[in-house]
């Protein structure tokens, strides 16, 4: 007796069907936690900006991220760009917009499985005379690979997962590209480390 095999192409098409159901499992980049806001092409690609207010003054917001960012952050995967103002990392705006900004940055990020990189750009404002012992803080967060619509969520972890790393409590006032799962804008709940 001759033993039957099934057809190959069959078995091709079975293995096909396989691949495309555990392809978006093992491509995803973002490994959670912090994965569930995602975005699809706010910015042309996958892009995050949040605006927080950080309970410490601005040149101590400065030094922890400039600080952070230069060991590698959080995760060992940040890499602190230099900026027109300065090749070690955040620029100092407070001779040239006392009024509206303190300091400007920089980072690139890599996500955990290697696979994509993202920039993140930091504008920390100027004291709100209201409250001079917090910072407001623009981070922005785009992915560098055209054609990422959408970026299952990296982008706002790249910017939560540092925030959260500093250790200072933090509070979103509102975001673009990125909203919660409820459709909730801003004034979220104070975030601590």
């Amino acid at each position: 007796t001759r033993l039957r095999h099934p057809p190959v192409a069959a078995m091709m098409a079975t293995l096909a069907r396989l691949m495309w159901a555990v392809l978006p499992a093992v491509v995803s980049a973002c490994v959670p936690p912090d994965c569930d806001r995602k975005d699809c092409g706010t910015c042309g690609v996958a892009c995050c900006a949040l605006l927080v207010q950080v309970e410490v003054e601005q040149e101590h917001l400065m030094h922890a991220l400039n600080a952070s960012l230069a060991s590698g952050g959080p995760d060992g995967r940040f890499f602190l760009k230099p900026t027109a103002e300065s090749p070690f990392g955040f620029g100092d705006l407070r001779p040239y917009h006392p009024d509206t900004v303190s300091f400007i940055g920089q980072a690139y990020h890599t996500t955990q499985r290697h696979i994509y990189n993202d920039t993140l750009n930091f504008l920390i404002y100027a004291p709100d005379p209201a409250k001079p012992s917090a910072s407001r803080m623009r981070v922005f967060s785009i992915s560098q690979i055209g054609g990422a619509y959408c970026d299952d969520g990296q982008n706002f972890k790249n910017i939560v997962v540092l925030l959260k790393s500093l250790g200072y409590p933090f509070k979103e006032i509102n975001n673009a590209g990125c909203p919660p799962k409820d459709g909730h804008k801003g004034d979220a709940e104070l975030w601590s480390a």
